[in-house]
């Protein structure tokens, strides 16, 4: 290829990088702007091959445009990101053609256009919104390779990813993963989800990919990486203990359609692999339909039914015995009963069969399950079965003839056991017998174990006899244990949520008359003694809120803290006129922490008072702060007594406590507020030694302080025009609600309940006088609520404008109010400047 001097001329003036390039790759011409692209001297890139210079490889890549040019035989473009070069390129190829119109060589333009790609994808608010996501980020193109990436997903592949490919980042892999859904999400524009476990470090993930079309019409692919591995595991435990449990559970609604069901289940009923249990009803596996009836007319009387006997038919139509332990459980709005089956019918043919014939009892006992001993009116061991050597570890020839009481039963039941055993000859029964019950037994190893036991008195003419139906309970207990922590727990939050909702309705009413009065008083003193006693209230709004957090309700948005004064101080404060000597360790530059501030105090003052009542002769306490990764460590130590290693599992558990006055809140709200901001306490303790709690809380970014305060800014009240309709249980709120409302210069009429609230409506519309605006309460204890009202107020004036006003979280009453016509929720405790700017927005502002 020879360019005579005017094209030369030409070229070499170009702004972008030109060359001419042969078949092989090998350059003929190179203009100054192409050196200047690649940092070389011309005399460096001729003769050279455009794909080392270039791409830094020894052959070339599979997007380059020279391979594409003779595939397609006609002028190509393209635009990728160059790692070689660290710039983003955009390359043009078009054949030069000999006479014949075979390709010689290309004619090769490149242009620099990283500028333009760092104003999509490279901004500073970019960078600060993904580095704030919680999971790992990154942008890719249609080649796999990535564009961009936050910090976190920096710090996961330990390596700086752009320009690099996702399958050799993340997981090491030359080539794209067999999984990957990159062709659903280029093609069709589909957003995705799946959880799986990576092979990096072998935890689950939840990986979500969505496209994302730029102003230039190239489509991107976003993916979003979060750790689920906690989660995972959590919910693969439980259903381990779900599938693998030997009781047979069944989760139904009151109707009897079955719900969920563990494998103990199906091998009960015999139900096969290939049928779905789901399907079945309980109905389906009575034998006498009134058995149910008279089931769950007792199961809704009690509640809760345990050791229920009943003879039921499996799915081949044969009949067996199981007792049933019930339960009702009402789940968003109905009941359901949960429920656990045990085979009792080799303990109902035993019991026959030994009255009938000691041969057949003997066949039946042999192959039971469960542990079978038979003794006499003299404590003597007569017989002991299979399953009886299995459970405590005896045999046969090792127990025939001892003391059933003195052998079996624990050290601390023996003796009680025993007694009562002595008085059945007198008294001819036992209140013990035909039930079941629970006692602490031992094997032969001396290991104590809980057991269930049938106690049966069988009359024979000569002698009484004694029949123990044995199971060994360990695993039960261990599942109810871990049921009653939940229900507790669950307790709890309930009781939280309930007196925030309480509370809530009496603030509104205190914080709302403590702002009129200040409205209607010119006496300045007066004035500032209402307004700091309003000041307490909205404080103990903060606690009403903090209340509803803990019972899983309203999380506030969190909130950078210094802790270097916060901490120092809450702690001086805490402590001030004790005999604890402080010790603060916080340096300089340390990064805050993102928190709502009145949670990180809860949980530190819980900490503080601890160490405190740990030490009433007076001690040291230590709190430091450190920067560990993206997370800040809050370390509080105390030179108290320490907490014993047999106490020290229990202390997050709700309800626990060791003090004569504690509510065993105390350290459960910390775990609780604690984890809710993604961070995470560990404790340790050395009897006589003291106790360290750590905190683990996701570290903020530093900012400078303002040089002032920005002021509170305090409206004065709006005048409206209009007539509202107010609707509330609670006499002061209605009061001060009207005396409000009519201070903005509205016209006020007021209900207790919905009845007659709606009448109040109706009267109004019949009068041609309607209401501009109604302000309904959610709950009326024993009366008609809002959402009662607002169906039949729709019915009456489709063009009803209501306002629900509440103390409940927002969470829980967008759940409730989800398809009815509110224009607005009034978060109940409020001051008048919230409730001056509601009505902004509904109601008409009188012109002055």
């Amino acid at each position: 290829m020879i360019l005579n001097d005017q094209n030369r001329s030409f070229l070499d003036l170009l702004p972008d990088g030109v060359m001419i390039v042969d078949a092989e790759g090998k350059i003929l011409y190179a203009n100054p702007a192409m050196s200047k692209l690649l940092k070389r001297p011309l005399s460096e890139i001729k003769g050279g091959y455009c794909y080392k210079l270039i791409h830094g490889t020894e052959e070339r890549p599979p997007f380059c445009v020279h391979d594409l040019m003779h595939t397609e035989d006609k002028p190509v473009t393209r635009e990728f990101f160059e790692p070689h070069l660290k710039v983003w390129l955009w390359a043009y190829g078009a054949p030069i053609r000999d006479e014949s119109g075979k390709i010689r060589a290309c004619f090769h333009i490149t242009r620099d256009v990283t500028a333009e790609k760092n104003n999509l994808i490279g901004s500073h608010l970019f960078e600060k919104i993904v580095d704030t996501l919680p999971g790992y980020f990154y942008l890719s193109d249609k080649d796999y390779r990535i564009l961009a990436a936050n910090q976190r997903f920096k710090n996961w592949v330990g390596m700086e990813p752009i320009g690099h490919k996702c399958h050799e980042v993340i997981h090491g892999s030359p080539k794209p993963c067999k999984w990957c859904r990159q062709k659903i999400i280029f093609e069709k524009g589909k957003t995705i989800e799946w959880e799986t476990i990576c092979s990096k470090d072998q935890r689950w993930y939840l990986a979500i990919n969505t496209p994302f079309d730029s102003p230039s019409g190239e489509r991107f692919k976003i993916t979003l990486i979060f750790d689920i591995d906690r989660r995972k595991r959590l919910e693969e435990r439980l259903k381990r203990v779900f599938e693998e449990s030997p009781a047979a559970i069944f989760i139904s609604d009151w109707e009897g359609n079955i719900k969920l069901a563990n494998p103990a289940l199906r091998k009960l009923l015999k139900v096969p692999l290939d049928l779905d249990l789901t399907r079945f009803k309980t109905s389906d596996f009575y034998v006498n339909q009134e058995d149910r009836n008279r089931l769950l007319q007792e199961l809704e009387k009690k509640k809760e039914i345990s050791g229920y006997e009943l003879e039921i038919k499996d799915f081949l139509g044969q009949k067996l015995w199981v007792a049933l332990t019930l339960k009702m459980v009402k789940e968003e709005g109905q009941y359901h009963i949960w429920g656990t089956l045990q085979d009792i019918t080799v303990r109902k043919k035993a019991e026959q069969a030994l009255i009938e014939s000691e041969a057949r009892f003997r066949v039946l006992a042999e192959n039971a399950p469960l542990g079978v001993i038979l003794i006499d009116d003299q404590d003597k061991i007569i017989y002991f079965n299979p399953a009886a050597e299995k459970i405590f570890g005896y045999k046969t020839d090792e127990i025939l003839g001892k003391s059933f009481h003195l052998i079996l039963a624990s050290t601390n039941s023996y003796k009680g056991a025993l007694a009562s055993f002595k008085q059945i000859p007198k008294i001819g029964n036992s209140h013990l017998a035909n039930q079941r019950f629970e006692l602490q037994t031992k094997r032969k190893d001396g290991t104590v174990f809980p057991a269930e036991i049938f106690l049966s008195i069988i009359q024979l003419p000569d002698k009484l006899y004694y029949l123990w139906i044995i199971q060994d309970i360990s695993e039960r207990k261990k599942l109810e244990e871990k049921r009653l922590q939940l229900e507790k727990h669950r307790a709890l939050e309930l009781l939280a949520g309930g007196i925030a909702h309480d509370f809530n309705n009496i603030l509104a009413s205190i914080i709302g008359n403590l702002e009129l009065a200040q409205k209607l008083t010119e006496d300045q003193k007066l004035k500032n003694i209402l307004k700091r006693a309003e000041k307490v209230a909205c404080e103990a709004r903060n606690l009403a809120r903090d209340l509803l957090t803990f019972s899983k309700g309203d999380i506030p948005v969190p909130k950078e803290v210094d802790l270097r004064s916060f901490l120092g101080e809450l702690a001086r404060f805490l402590l001030h006129g004790s005999a604890i000597k402080l010790h603060l360790e916080i340096p300089e530059g340390l990064p805050p922490v993102k928190i709502d501030p009145t949670h990180l105090a809860q949980a530190i003052q819980n900490l503080i008072l601890n160490a405190k009542e740990a030490m009433p002769e007076g001690g040291e306490l230590f709190i430091q702060a450190v920067h560990v990764d993206d997370r800040v460590v809050i370390v509080v130590r105390d030179t108290g007594p320490g907490i014993p290693k047999d106490i020290l599992p229990k202390i997050f558990e709700p309800g626990f406590t060791t003090k004569p006055a504690g509510t065993g809140i105390g350290l459960s709200v910390v775990k609780t507020v604690v984890e809710r901001y993604n961070g995470e306490i560990s404790v340790h303790s050395v009897p006589g030694k003291g106790t360290t709690f750590k905190i683990f809380l996701p570290a903020g970014e530093s900012k400078k302080k303002s040089r002032s305060e920005k002021k509170t800014l305090i409206r004065e009240p709006k005048i409206f025009s209009g007539q509202v309709l107010v609707m509330d249980d609670e006499e002061s709120i209605r009061i001060l609600l009207k005396e409000t409302l009519t201070l903005m210069g509205l016209s006020v009429e007021t209900a207790e309940d919905g009845e007659e609230a709606l009448e109040k409506y109706r009267k109004a519309l019949e009068t041609g006088n309607p209401f501009d605006l109604v302000i309904l309460d959610l709950t009326v204890p024993g009366g008609k609520g809002g959402v009662w009202t607002i169906e039949r107020l729709r019915k009456l004036d489709p063009q009803v404008k209501a306002i629900l006003s509440t103390g409940y979280t927002l969470d829980d009453v967008r759940k409730i109010v989800k398809d009815l016509p509110f224009v607005d929720i009034l978060r109940k405790p409020y001051t008048m400047d919230e409730l001056s700017q509601i009505l902004e927005k509904h109601i008409l502002e009188k012109k002055s």
